[in-house]
């Protein structure tokens, strides 16, 4: 897949479908995730962040994804099984090459705290 939006949605929806090997598949062997709260190097390390999340998943739903050049930006809901529901965010990747190299994280922070306490409720319960 060379085209950048495309790379971008089908990385989104692996996230939400909890289709890792297709993440891993998206992302830059080095990627660079940075987000309000957590930063990460490199595409191992980003997608056993994802594992972690993965329990508290239900899917993205995308709103819109626009793109220039290597440039995406996609607006979406990430949708839990918390009492939250949908939280607003927004990705701004970097494409190269067919994979991603940068991820960009912003989301409404107010209802994470939330969400991270119901995801460490049922790592204790496990």
């Amino acid at each position: 897949m060379s085209d950048p939006r495309a790379v971008a949605i089908a990385y989104i929806d692996a996230v939400g479908r909890h289709d890792f090997s297709q993440v891993t598949a998206l992302l830059h062997a080095d990627v660079q995730f940075e987000s309000p709260a957590h930063n990460v190097t490199g595409a191992a390390e980003y997608v056993a962040a994802l594992r972690k999340l993965a329990p508290i998943i239900s899917r993205n739903e995308i709103k819109t994804a626009i793109a220039e050049g290597n440039e995406v930006c996609i607006v979406y809901d990430f949708i839990t099984d918390t009492s939250v529901g949908a939280v607003p965010s927004v990705e701004w990747l970097t494409v190269e090459d067919g994979r991603i190299r940068n991820v960009r994280l912003i989301f409404h922070s107010q209802p994470w705290g939330t969400v991270i306490d119901e995801l460490r409720r049922r790592a204790a319960a496990a």
